[in-house]
């Protein structure tokens, strides 16, 4: 089914706003698609409750209007929470009862982009299986018996101050360390993070510095937030702070920088969580879950204290899935998707932040201590330019090669070979530890590619 979605990609649908699929009218049968598979709307009864969240970006707006046009029309209540994070909709899905929730928002894109994620009541992500669905019925024009009539058509609630629940739930997350003292300089991505993380950090007692945190609309993720590391470790070195902290838009993701102006990604923030939970006994079945794009140095460490790690498919949801399935309470991607189980539900850049910085407190330790627990694999990367794209497994004469490479890595290592989007090039990574000659397997890959595919 999963290779059957259109729209859908790895986390909801995102394109250039008002060009197809992300124009107001297909946005509009999408959620009514959406409610009618996640709670079988136009049915009689109590009407379904949906819960809106968006991001700062002017276009969020038109979504907005739009999703409240399809759902109400048939008898679906809108609760809009305005400008809040990701993982504060999530939050606010089973708190209010809700049968889904929906987050405009394109993430870390700029501006001229927007997106649409969709959250099911309890506040967790939808699997391929429902995604397909949702696709399926929203490909249907929608009947007259569908849409609601008198007392049945949906109606609208504006929230005041939907975030504080969100702040509460952070701030509670602690179990009741404090950051007295503790100086923070927090760059917003001048997106959703302005409403929440400031004045969680400031109520835990945080002495916090804002960049980035006047949205116009416009400037989202323009040249700051965490795809910009460079921006909050420039910041951390002209300034006089104990750690520095970057959202992206919709702030589901956080890059930390430490105390000397380096920025960690998302392996070395969850290594120094893994690390703190497996000596204090409370991560879950004492296992790691991460992407395929995460670093062996990872599974290393983590296989030296007495874990083990799994590994999932490109997506904080398919993290999710694992975690779920097998009762984890810690995982997430290299690109700062964090997600502690035990808090939330999905991505939370702020909980995230937040549970390192607790660890940093508890240890008495900065950040550039910390890190150090992770020992990163070196890797090995290549550009080959190729004269055409078929699907690789079907590439005899190239999966050979890498296949002899992963052999030789011995479970300690990754092989990753993808297709540029934009340019005729396929990009080869081989990661490593120091005792394999990573140079050799790259040759040996590149000259079957070329071979193959040149």
């Amino acid at each position: 089914m999963s290779n059957q979605r259109q729209f859908f990609g790895t986390d909801g649908v995102r394109a250039k706003a008002n060009v197809a699929p992300m124009t107001p009218e297909f946005v509009l049968r999408l959620g009514q698609a959406a409610a009618n598979v996640l709670a079988g709307a136009g049915n009689d009864g109590r009407r379904p409750l949906c819960v809106i969240g968006r991001d700062t970006r002017a276009s969020g707006e038109m979504f907005e209007a739009a999703l409240i046009a399809g759902l109400n029309a048939i008898g679906v209540d809108v609760a809009l929470a305005g400008v809040v994070p990701t993982p504060a909709v999530a939050l606010l899905c089973p708190h209010m009862g809700a049968c889904m929730g929906v987050v405009i928002s394109a993430s870390h894109n700029p501006f001229t982009d927007n997106g649409i994620k969709i959250l099911r009541g309890d506040g967790r992500k939808l699997d391929d299986a429902t995604e397909w669905a949702i696709e399926q019925e929203a490909l249907r024009p929608l009947g007259d018996a569908q849409r609601a009539r008198g007392q049945a058509i949906g109606r609208v609630t504006r929230l005041e101050d939907a975030a504080k629940p969100f702040v509460d739930h952070a701030v509670a997350s602690m179990r009741g360390v404090r950051l007295d003292g503790m100086r923070i300089i927090l760059d917003n991505a001048n997106g959703a993070a302005g409403v929440a993380s400031a004045r969680a950090l400031s109520q835990l007692g945080a002495q916090v510095q804002c960049f980035h945190d006047a949205p116009d609309g416009y400037n989202i993720n323009e040249e700051c937030g965490c795809t910009h590391p460079e921006i909050i470790e420039s910041l951390m070195k002209t300034g006089r702070a104990d750690v520095g902290l970057a959202h992206d838009g919709d702030a589901d993701r956080l890059v930390l920088c430490d105390e000397c102006g380096v920025a960690l990604d998302g392996d070395e923030l969850m290594a120094i969580a893994a690390d703190f939970m497996l000596r204090e006994g409370s991560l879950q079945q004492r296992t790691l879950a991460v992407t395929i794009m995460s670093n062996f140095g990872l599974d290393a460490m983590v296989r030296e204290l007495g874990g083990s790690v799994i590994r999932t498919a490109v997506g904080d949801r398919y993290v999710l899935e694992a975690m779920q399935k097998q009762g984890l309470n810690l995982g997430g991607e290299q690109s700062g998707h964090i997600v502690f189980g035990d808090w939330c539900t999905t991505g939370d850049g702020l909980i995230a932040a937040l549970q390192v910085l607790r660890i940093m407190r508890l240890t008495g330790r900065p950040l550039s201590e910390l890190r150090r627990c992770l020992r990163l694999f070196p890797q090995v990367k290549r550009d080959v330019r190729v004269s055409r794209k078929p699907a690789l497994d079907g590439v005899e004469g190239v999966m050979t090669w890498v296949r002899c490479a992963e052999k030789q890595l011995e479970g300690c290592g990754r092989v990753l070979l993808r297709y540029s989007g934009t340019e005729s090039i396929l990009r080869i990574l081989v990661e490593g530890p120091e005792t394999v000659d990573l140079q050799a397997l790259v040759r040996d890959i590149e000259a079957a590619v070329l071979e193959n595919l040149g």
